[in-house]
């Protein structure tokens, strides 16, 4: 197994997932799912394939904080925009990832209310003008 997935399964496997399961067939693929809920954010934002990894990265993020207990979510976004806004970094820099992250967990919320799945990892490749994305992802455990 390689490093890269021995990690992805340690990842799983911290949040409680016994293996990876395709996704069966009739149900969303999260790749696309995460495609469609970022369609008008890269519309806005890629102008180039550097900007469009970052709007999925961040699209990606905002999936997952949605999916967090409501008085948890400003504690999860701050841990995110810690880590990926340097501390003297710019305004507008952190305006763009908060606007990314929201609007993505409300389209998630509008187009996907029933869909459980935390993303635990995604990989973007870009090869001319077309993007592909691989997710990997598990449902989220119910809270009591």
């Amino acid at each position: 197994m390689s490093s890269k997935a021995q990690e992805r399964w340690q990842r799983l496997a911290a949040m409680g997932a016994k293996g990876e399961i395709p996704t069966p067939e009739g149900e969303a693929r999260m790749s696309a799912v995460i495609l469609e809920v970022a369609e008008p954010l890269l519309k806005q934002y890629a102008e180039t394939p550097e900007r469009a990894k970052t709007v999925i990265m961040l699209v990606v993020f905002g999936w997952n904080k949605s999916l967090s207990p409501p008085d948890k979510q400003a504690v999860v976004e701050k841990e995110i925009l810690d880590q990926l806004v340097p501390q003297d970094g710019s305004g507008e820099a952190m305006g763009m990832a908060i606007h990314i992250m929201d609007t993505a967990a409300e389209r998630r919320e509008t187009m996907f209310p029933d869909l459980r799945k935390v993303i635990v990892d995604h990989e973007v490749e870009i090869v001319g003008a077309n993007l592909t994305l691989n997710v990997t992802s598990a449902a989220v455990p119910e809270v009591d």
